[in-house]
């Protein structure tokens, strides 16, 4: 009983909603990426944490276990001077001997031999620590949390409060009490956009758009999520072009490690994620501190090599795809013809002013709850929903401007009262 409370309790925060208030692109950050992002994780998690993740040779002094120990918990590393290079120079790229000359005289056709450095002047090797391996697992798993962050900020600013009308709606569309349905939400739509509509001041400005802003937040928030982890994700590494990872690997997906079209550079796919590396050991020995050198395969970087480019190409995907649900809901928000028209056509209704007046009335926040309600309902429903919303809200505002002008005429007339009495009183105060 417990495991199956635990199972319905998680499911509150599954992606996939049977009631959604967020639009279609939002959607595919906080269930497509996410989802993608939590199986990669997954993946992830399963291999590191189920079998040996390097293997060393080359350890004289110490246990095997100990050594892969050793090299994964303190860092594996390449050698940048060993990248770039051809294929008979290194055996593969970034990794070199530790006692390797600088330079090696070699004999001219001329007779004479090829002069070198002194070895005391050589610049030693610059080590590259590839360390962020140790981060992959929890990578993934932070990239879903920080993807369905903004929508849990999204109900909790308010969207929620419209799944009830989204509920009723799905019960008229099933044909269960359509009568009943629809006066309640009709009901609901006249005391909300009554207020929409004749309310002045900031706060009656902040409820007509507050909807629509909170939408433009929640849009914001998944763009910047994306550029933040995509320049974070280039930190990580400490050699090698992240934010070209996807784009170089398609011209060289089959190349060798070693080639890159006749040249000798080391393809990005190689830096960023070595399969070989060196792994350097220190201890306290019977002669003092004593080091040893090997070379490791890490064999998860195969695995994690097409993860990472695929989270790549997700990320420049949601980029792509948050810029445009930022630009046409900036677009829906300020021109407010093309939505209306769109309205109209969803909602198979003829184009009349008392709809264009409601339509333009209600402001931002209250086009979003009419999209809302075309996106969640059949057009005939919609049709007889919004025919007699707008027949209330126009009987209302000619009460209220009658009330108005009679409020008006009413003041006028007391205002002529005192001005009579006031003479009144003057004259009779004269006599």
């Amino acid at each position: 009983m417990f495991f199956l409370n635990g199972i319905i309790a998680l499911k509150a925060f599954s992606p996939f909603k049977d009631v959604t208030v967020d639009d279609a692109w939002d959607q595919v950050n906080r269930s497509f990426v996410f989802m993608l992002m939590c199986l990669f994780g997954f993946f992830v998690t399963l291999h590191d944490y189920s079998g040996d993740k390097i293997n060393c040779d080359g350890f004289t002094k110490f246990s095997k276990d100990y050594a892969q120990d050793f090299c994964w918990t303190v860092g594996l590393y390449t050698v940048k001077e060993a990248y770039h290079l051809p294929s008979h120079v290194v055996p593969y790229p970034g990794v070199i001997p530790k006692d390797i000359p600088s330079c090696q005289p070699r004999l001219l056709k001329n007779g004479t031999r090829t002069t070198c450095y002194n070895e005391n002047q050589v610049k030693e090797p610059e080590r590259i620590f590839h360390l962020w391996y140790q981060w992959a697992t929890f990578w993934f798993w932070l990239v879903a949390i920080a993807y369905y962050f903004p929508y849990i900020m999204f109900k909790a600013l308010g969207a929620s409060d419209y799944k009830p009308l989204i509920r009723v709606l799905a019960a008229a569309n099933d044909g269960s009490d359509i009568d009943r349905v629809r006066y309640k939400v009709v009901m609901w739509l006249f005391l909300r956009f009554k207020t929409y509509i004749f309310s002045t001041g900031v706060h009656a400005w902040w409820q007509r758009n507050s909807l629509s802003l909170l939408f433009l937040f929640t849009k914001l928030s998944y763009l910047c999520v994306t550029v933040l982890v995509f320049w974070m994700t280039g930190l990580m590494f400490e050699y090698g072009n992240w934010y070209f990872y996807g784009a170089e690997w398609v011209g060289t997906r089959f190349t060798p490690y070693q080639e890159n079209h006749g040249t000798n550079k080391t393809l990005n796919k190689d830096v960023l994620f070595p399969k070989v590396v060196s792994c350097e050991i220190k201890r306290w020995g019977p002669s003092g501190i004593e080091t040893e050198t090997a070379q490791c395969v890490l064999a998860p970087n195969v695995m994690y090599q097409y993860f990472f480019l695929f989270s790549w190409y997700i990320l420049v995907f949601a980029f792509f795809i948050n810029i445009v649900s930022c630009v046409l809901h900036l677009s829906e928000m300020f021109f407010i013809r093309g939505t209306y028209i769109r309205m109209i056509k969803d909602g198979m209704l003829q184009d009349k002013p008392e709809y264009r007046f409601v339509y333009e009335k209600i402001g931002a926040g209250g086009r979003e709850i009419i999209q809302i309600l075309t996106d969640n309902s059949n057009p005939v429903l919609f049709s007889m929903i919004y025919n007699d919303l707008v027949k209330l809200l126009i009987e209302d505002t000619s009460k209220s401007a009658r009330f108005a002008k009679n409020k008006a005429a009413f003041a006028r007339s007391n205002s002529l009262s005192k001005i009579s009495e006031e003479t009144f009183n003057t004259d009779k105060t004269q006599v």
